[in-house]
């Protein structure tokens, strides 16, 4: 009986019974190195892999963790197989490379097949220099390496740019960043931006080595709806004109407040983030009430990691355009403020005036408005029981029942720390009658223990 139930046990294989889509899930938990295993399980996994729609090729870490290590041609000859063996597109890959895969020119070879033959939709790629063995050579990657109409977005990471070639005619591509690339001089990022028309998302970290022509970074993009300035080093100003600007961050650079110039209609921000002495990292936010937003998805996913390791050690100040009438701007509003692990500097709230839209009817205000604000101000933080500010500042503050309850649960949940200011001056006297007198209703809200806020009128 005990070789029959033994035998029974060895013949169930419910795994492989399931279908392809299922298979690939599971390989989608592993590595590009672990999926590529399983091919050696059975006759049934042997060409699954081969399906996935996500490639990762960490060749530093493939070195330091296999017995190829001390044979890195083995490694390049098996990536290239992979490739060529893989079985339909790719939506991404991701190569993390040396040196000396661009002076050889296999880099090439690899970016020519992901994105010609296996028409991948998003290409990240980093030049590993810190390696055991690396190579002084600069590289050259061909011009209209990237111009693929697959192509989406692209990642560039410690890369040196010589010329703008390798980004020419990339109208393909709608996200780009750019992170640790160097140029000799600020002229070719501003070829660069030129050649990329359709971006949405726009990621830099630059430097250029000689820039003594006093010329700015330039961009002038309609389809921009995410310009994040990780730093700008050794160049002298950035002039922005993108009418679809959503977002703008900008962490650290290397120039004054007069080599800053904006034009983007839908941002709105009064705030001097050039705080006397040094810069201060700024965001500036216009939530949509897009069902779908490329710009809240990408703020969410990417942006709050980088952002918030730099302004971990340094104070930080940030504008935001909301309509509080509306359900979706404001759970995006409540995300946003939730990510902030330290005391924020500056909050500026310009309220949005514009209640048309069908999603701000007054059915609906009846419905949700009401029990939202009054959960919060009974028992419910917002946005979060940890997140402070020093200062808060509200324009377009009309004293409207949801901008009052906001306003109230800030104060009540102790989320500003010393002021908080509603602009007035721009009213006319009976409606900065109205405001002042709503002010005097938010200060009564504080018991006589909790005076340390100040609430004033600007």
């Amino acid at each position: 009986m005990e070789r029959s139930s033994s035998a029974q046990v060895k013949d169930v294989d419910n795994i492989s019974k399931l279908p392809n889509d299922v298979l690939l899930l599971i390989l989608s938990r592993l590595s590009t190195e672990e999926a590529i295993r399983t091919s050696v399980v059975s006759k049934r996994w042997e060409h699954v892999w081969k399906q996935l729609s996500h490639l990762v090729f960490n060749i530093p870490r493939i070195i330091n963790s296999t017995e190829l290590r001390d044979s890195l041609n083995r490694v390049d000859i098996l990536i290239t197989k992979v490739i060529n063996n893989h079985r339909g597109h790719l939506e991404s890959c991701v190569i993390n490379h040396f040196p000396y895969h661009g002076v050889t020119g296999i880099l090439n070879t690899w970016i020519q097949s992901v994105t010609c033959v296996k028409h991948t939709k998003v290409l990240t790629l980093t030049n590993d220099f810190l390696c055991r063995n690396p190579t002084n050579k600069i590289f050259d990657i061909p011009t209209n390496s990237f111009s693929h109409p697959s192509l989406t977005s692209l990642s560039l990471s410690s890369y040196i740019l010589r010329s703008s070639h390798p980004l020419i005619n990339c109208s393909n591509l709608k996200t780009l960043k750019l992170v640790l690339i160097t140029a000799p001089e600020v002229g070719v990022f501003n070829r660069v931006l030129t050649s990329c028309p359709s971006l949405e998302v726009l990621v830099l970290d630059i430097v250029c080595v000689d820039n003594k022509s006093g010329v700015p970074l330039k961009i002038e993009n309609n389809t921009l709806k995410v310009l994040h300035v990780q730093a700008m080093h050794y160049i002298d100003g950035i002039q922005v004109s993108a009418t679809s600007l959503d977002i703008l961050i900008i962490e650290d650079a290397s120039f004054g407040r007069d080599g800053f110039f904006l034009r983007s209609p839908k941002l709105q921000f009064d705030r001097n983030f050039w705080a006397p002495g040094r810069f201060v990292p700024h965001m500036s936010y216009n939530i949509s009430q897009e069902e779908n937003s490329i710009v809240h998805e990408e703020f969410m996913n990417n942006i709050p990691r980088p952002f918030f390791r730099s302004v971990a050690i340094m104070a930080a100040s940030m504008s935001v355009s909301v309509d509080l009438r509306n359900q979706t701007q404001v759970e995006r509003l409540r995300q946003v403020l939730r990510l902030w692990t330290r005391k924020m500097m500056g909050l500026e709230i310009i309220f949005k005036q514009d209640y048309n839209d069908a999603t701000t009817t007054e059915e609906n205000s009846e419905s949700w408005h009401k029990k939202f604000w009054k959960d919060n101000i009974n028992k419910d933080a917002f946005p979060s029981a940890k997140f402070r500010v020093k200062t808060v500042w509200m324009n377009n503050f009309s004293g409207s029942e949801e901008e009052f309850a906001f306003a109230s649960c800030l104060i009540k949940q102790g989320t500003v720390v010393d002021k908080m200011m509603i602009k007035t001056s721009s009213l006319p006297p009976r409606k900065k009658l109205e405001i002042e007198a709503a002010v005097v209703k938010l200060e009564a809200l504080q018991t006589e223990d909790e005076r340390e806020l100040t609430i004033h009128c600007f």
